[in-house]
């Protein structure tokens, strides 16, 4: 169980738990949970302590970073058919693992790549999911790592090429 204050991830984003209450329609406990980086309180969201969901878990520790790290020259691309990126994209976003978030990054930096390199206007589905999977990824390592999210940007990049080095 969390307490107000923790900060949690919910689906893919880094949240505060900023208080609890009953549901008006289910009568069930919530957590009162507001995005990390928007703690105006302009969004706010309601869920069930009992996360039958499996939605809500704890921020990754560094052990973890360190170990997706190394992981991550290892991690495969999703196979590259034009006609349904946008689908197999989707679909791994949905997932809670951040190896997929690495595995997002990797193939639209790569599909990318390779139409610049070909003269290519680049595709806008690669671009959208890129900076998605940017966003969920550094930003949940900015808060476990004590960074901002360029400073998380910039180290995973760097460890990422050391590891893949090694390899």
């Amino acid at each position: 169980m969390y307490k107000v204050d923790d900060l949690v991830v919910y689906k893919r984003d880094v949240c505060k738990i900023i208080g609890k209450r009953r549901s008006d329609f289910t009568n069930e406990m919530c957590y009162i949970l507001v995005p990390y980086d928007k703690q105006d309180g302009s969004v706010r969201m309601q869920v069930p302590v009992s996360n039958k969901g499996g939605h809500i878990r704890d921020v990754v520790t560094r052990e973890e970073v360190q170990r997706l790290i190394e992981e991550a020259p290892g991690i495969e691309m999703l196979e590259s058919k034009p006609a349904n990126m946008k689908s197999q994209y989707a679909a791994v976003l949905k997932g809670e693992s951040l190896s997929e978030l690495v595995c997002i990054i990797k193939t639209s930096f790569t599909r990318n790549k390779e139409r610049m390199e070909q003269h290519k206007k680049l595709a806008s589905i690669d671009d959208e999911y890129l900076q998605k999977a940017e966003y969920y990824l550094f930003t949940e390592l900015s808060v476990a790592l004590n960074m901002t999210f360029e400073e998380a940007k910039r180290y995973f990049d760097a460890e990422v090429g050391k590891a893949a080095a090694k390899a």
